[in-house]
């Protein structure tokens, strides 16, 4: 057991047993602290076009696979931390 995540099989040659995943394309989420201002730099001075808007946050097309969204943190979450990541990096696959 892997924290919550229970697996079938060891981790060790977990490879062999499962095949690779087809990634398709990735997404790089940062958090703001004000969604309106960083998507209009996003939109007006990068030039990149929203491709969904999901609310609180948006995700524009950077490149052929290549996305980058933008999340509002929240007003209630505790201020992320030195050893807190700020960024959330997604692979897409089927």
């Amino acid at each position: 057991m892997i924290g919550r995540l229970k697996l079938s099989h060891p981790v060790v040659g977990i490879s062999e047993a499962m095949p690779h995943p087809s990634i398709e394309s990735s997404i790089t989420f940062f958090y703001t602290h004000d969604l309106e201002i960083s998507a209009q730099f996003y939109e007006d001075v990068l030039g990149l076009k929203l491709w969904l808007d999901q609310g609180s946050c948006r995700i524009y097309r950077v490149s052929g696979d290549g996305y980058v969204g933008l999340c509002q943190s929240s007003e209630t979450k505790t201020p992320p931390t030195e050893k807190q990541s700020n960024v959330i990096f997604t692979l897409v696959t089927q």
